[in-house]
């Protein structure tokens, strides 16, 4: 793509600065059609970058993503979940700070999903699996913050359920 960008500028180079060169080469060749052809090529151009950002976007969201995902709290409030899940009825506690933690960082990366700046293919493997089990265990504590906030962790809800949708976990 680099070397169609360099070679059309210097075609378009040539044909503004060595205009009267270019003339006598082709005299069939009318300005109209010589600028029609620029502004075709600079459209493709702009397209061909904005879709090359759309990815680097794309890239930025899944490498921020992951390193959200790895920071030090965000593995201690996995964990304080996956423990409460293991506990036995008499010490279940929930620790709420950690569960309002999860719910709403899944609720942010569900609404990248929904809104297409993160693909779902990321949630294909362990990463998946874990989000559909951290919603499970967390349904009461989400279904009780409802009540009172009606939308609470409602990207969460749907990342979950594309997660199911897409994977079958």
């Amino acid at each position: 793509m680099g070397f169609f960008l360099v070679s059309f500028s210097i075609i378009l180079s040539l044909v503004f600065f060595y205009y009267e060169q270019l003339v006598k080469l082709t005299t069939n060749i009318d300005l109209a059609l010589l600028v029609g052809f620029a502004a075709i090529a600079s459209g493709v151009s702009g397209v061909m970058m904005t879709l090359s950002s759309n990815k680097v976007a794309n890239f930025e969201a899944i490498r921020e993503y992951f390193q959200q995902g790895d920071a030090t709290h965000m593995m201690l409030n996995r964990q304080a979940i996956y423990e409460y899940e293991e506990s036995d009825e008499e010490n279940k506690a929930l620790d709420e700070k950690a569960a309002a933690e999860i719910c709403s960082f899944y609720h942010f990366w569900g609404m990248m999903v929904k809104k297409r700046f993160l693909p779902l293919w990321i949630f294909k493997g362990a990463s998946g699996v874990s989000v559909v089990r951290l919603h499970t265990i967390l349904q009461p504590y989400i279904n009780e913050k409802k009540l009172k906030k009606g939308y609470y962790a409602d990207g969460f809800d749907i990342l979950v359920e594309r997660i199911k949708k897409k994977y079958r976990y």
